[in-house]
């Protein structure tokens, strides 16, 4: 089967995309940026669902306010006055029966997650309030300190998971939230592997046995989150895959790396794609006047194609690639999420 009709064949889950053209594309006057610009585009290029970052602790995340807790309500809302609108291109999981089993023409489900939790404002209630208006998945931390434990830039102090940190975790498992441990630093990490219930998930996360980089894994942080039945996804940034000018071949070699590590059921699309941002701010290290740069091959999910030829090309099967677009993802979410909503 050639790659495009591969694609368009499978159930695709992305498993982290966020909020940033959301917010710039309304801060430019779109009234529906999400039913008119970004779902479109998913849809035409194979996505079936995708872990949608509605908020963090980014300074971006807070339209560049630094007001988390009010930003997040903003954005939620926007979501939720757009899909009833969007006359079923929209849909919202909440429970394991929203979960695709497989492609719906027409339709992409996002699944709110918050990447990193300042938005809590160091409040449980908060939490289940973000719950009831549909938030299904959290990161504890994003790269810095938040009122949880400490992000990978500040493994300086060796500080992990704070008491409010493992309520939260406790919280989110009892609840049917998805923990995904990006941006979390290693002592952290390995607490919540300790506290935690449930499988966890490092949605957008690299090999450090082929690129030694903060943000990505080792193998042992590879095997425990394998061990416990959960999933790393690939993480699309070129500074988290080699160094210089990077394609989509160096990125192949991490998926490589982690499959033959700890099997191909453990490895998922993570992404974390930056084309269609618009400015980010330098707060947040990024300077809004240049470009991030892109991998070369793989900018966005219209190469998606790029990346099941080369997947082709390293001998993996049409049914290992399906378990890779979604299958494992799928597999792991329906483990996670409730039933049906328990508050």
């Amino acid at each position: 089967m050639d790659a495009k009709e591969l694609l368009m064949s499978s159930l695709v889950i992305e498993g982290h995309r966020d909020v940033y053209e959301q917010i710039y594309r309304k801060s430019i006057g779109e009234e529906a940026p999400i039913r008119d610009g970004v779902a479109p585009r998913l849809i035409r290029d194979g996505i079936n669902m995708t872990v949608y970052a509605i908020s963090g602790d980014s300074y971006s995340h807070s339209q560049n306010t630094g007001r988390y807790l009010e930003t997040a309500l903003e954005q939620i809302d926007q979501f939720l006055e757009e899909a009833p609108r969007s006359e079923g291109m929209i849909q919202m999981v909440k429970t394991r029966g929203d979960l695709p089993e497989k492609p719906e023409p027409g339709t992409v489900k996002f699944l709110l997650h918050f990447e990193g939790c300042m938005p809590l404002r160091g409040s449980i209630e908060n939490l289940r309030n973000f719950y009831r208006l549909g938030l299904r998945s959290i990161q504890p931390v994003w790269n810095f300190r938040n009122e949880l434990g400490d992000g990978v830039w500040e493994n300086r102090t060796g500080g992990g998971l704070t008491h409010f940190g493992v309520q939260v975790i406790k919280e989110a498992n009892r609840l049917g939230m998805v923990v995904d441990l990006s941006h979390m630093n290693r002592e952290g990490f390995f607490q919540t592997l300790d506290v935690a219930t449930a499988p966890l998930l490092v949605s957008h996360a690299n090999a450090c046995g082929m690129l030694k980089n903060p943000r990505n894994l080792d193998d042992e942080q590879i095997k425990a989150i394998a061990k416990q039945g959960g999933l790393v996804g690939i993480l699309a940034l070129p500074e988290r895959v080699g160094e210089g000018e990077v394609g989509i071949e160096d990125m192949l070699k991490h998926m490589d790396y982690v499959i033959k590590l700890v099997g191909i059921e453990h490895l998922a699309l993570g992404m974390d794609f930056v084309k269609y941002d618009g400015p980010r701010t330098l707060k947040d290290r990024h300077h809004p006047l240049h470009k991030d740069p892109l991998i070369k091959g793989f900018e966005e999910i219209e190469d998606l194609p790029n990346l099941i030829d080369g997947l082709q090309r390293h001998g993996y099967k049409d049914g290992d690639i399906k378990m890779i677009l979604g299958g494992n993802y799928l597999r792991v979410l329906k483990t996670i999420l409730p039933e049906r909503s328990v508050i």
